[in-house]
C-alpha cells in the first residue's frame, strides 16, 4: 500500500502552504497532528494552534495531543483513510540550510514513516529567475501548473540518465530533447527543474538514500502573482487530485482560523482616521 508525504516549500505568495491548510482544516475529522518536527534549520516560530472558523477548538490536536497549546515551524499531520501526512512548515529555511534540513529532518522522515511517494508543492512568480517556465503558455491554455513524476530506480540508472541529460555520450550535440529526471506533463508551464530550485535538493537528497519501500518524487508547481493568494491555494487544492493518487477533490474549502483579517478575508476599510484606515 502507498504512503504519501506532502511537502509544501515556502515559496512565492506562500501558496504550498495556504494549500496545506485548506487540506488540513477542510478534512480535520480526518487528519490528527503527528509530532512537532526538528525545526533547527528554520526561522523561529512559535503561534496558537489553529482550527477552522465554525469551531472554537483545535480539532487536529485535540484527539491525540490535548496538551499542545501552541503551533510551532514544523508539523507533521496523518490521515489514515488516505495513506496521507501532511508537513506544514511556516517559516523559510535559513538561507544556506537548506541541504542539512533536507538531510537531516526529511530524509529520515521519509525514512522512519516508510513513504513510497513524496509530493512536493512549489510556487513561482515573473520574477522568479530560478524557475525555467515559459510562462506566455498560460493565456494560450490557461494551464498554471506544472507537474512533473521522478520514478525512483538504482543509482547507476540515475547516472545514467544524468549523461544522456548533458549529452556526455552523443558525438551530436544538436539534439534538442533531453531526457531528465523529472518528466513533466506536456501542457506544464516547467518542462525542466533547474539545479537552484529547491525541489532538486530536495530530489537529489532522497534519490541518494537508501529507502527500499520509496518509489517516486512527485513535483508540483502553480505560476501564481503577488498578492492575494487565498484563491490561487483554493485553485492548487483542487487540482490536487491530479498530483496524489486517489485524491478526491474536496467538496466544502475551509479556511482556517488564522486567515481572517489575512488576504482579503476581512471587510474593506470605511473609515478614515488620522491617516490610517480603520
Amino acid at each position: 500500500m502507498s504512503r504519501t508525504l506532502l511537502i509544501p516549500l515556502v515559496s512565492t505568495g506562500n501558496v504550498p502552504q495556504l494549500t496545506a491548510d485548506l487540506v488540513l482544516h477542510s478534512l480535520s475529522s480526518e487528519f490528527h497532528f503527528i509530532e512537532s518536527l526538528d525545526s533547527t534549520h528554520l526561522h523561529p516560530f512559535v503561534g496558537p494552534l489553529d482550527y477552522v472558523f465554525e469551531q472554537q477548538e483545535p480539532v487536529l490536536f485535540s484527539k491525540f495531543a490535548p496538551e499542545k497549546t501552541y503551533s510551532t515551524a514544523l508539523e507533521l499531520f496523518y490521515n489514515d483513510s488516505r495513506s496521507l501526512y501532511v508537513i506544514q512548515q511556516r517559516t523559510p529555511v535559513i538561507q544556506g540550510y537548506l541541504n542539512n534540513f533536507v538531510r537531516d529532518v526529511i530524509c529520515p522522515l521519509v525514512g522512519k514513516l516508510r513513504i513510497t511517494d513524496v509530493v512536493i508543492l512549489d510556487s513561482f512568480g515573473a520574477l522568479d529567475e530560478d524557475i525555467v517556465a515559459n510562462t506566455s503558455r498560460t493565456s494560450k491554455t490557461n494551464n498554471f501548473y506544472s507537474d512533473a513524476l521522478c520514478q525512483v530506480r538504482s543509482v547507476g540508472d540515475v547516472v545514467r540518465e544524468m549523461e544522456a541529460g548533458l549529452h556526455l555520450n552523443s558525438p551530436s550535440l544538436s539534439s534538442n530533447i533531453a531526457n531528465t529526471l523529472f518528466q513533466f506533463t506536456t501542457d506544464s508551464v516547467q518542462q525542466e527543474l533547474s539545479t537552484r530550485q529547491q525541489a532538486f535538493k530536495f530530489a537529489y537528497h532522497l534519490l541518494n538514500s537508501p529507502f527500499p519501500q520509496f518509489q517516486r518524487i512527485k513535483y508540483c508547481s502553480a505560476f501564481v502573482h503577488e498578492g492575494d493568494n487565498s484563491y490561487d491555494a483554493h485553485l492548487l487544492c483542487d487540482h490536487l487530485t491530479n498530483v496524489i493518487d486517489g485524491f478526491k477533490k474536496i467538496t466544502k474549502h475551509t479556511p482556517p482560523v488564522s486567515w481572517k483579517g489575512v488576504y482579503g478575508s476581512r471587510p474593506v476599510p470605511t473609515s478614515f482616521d488620522e491617516g490610517i484606515y480603520i
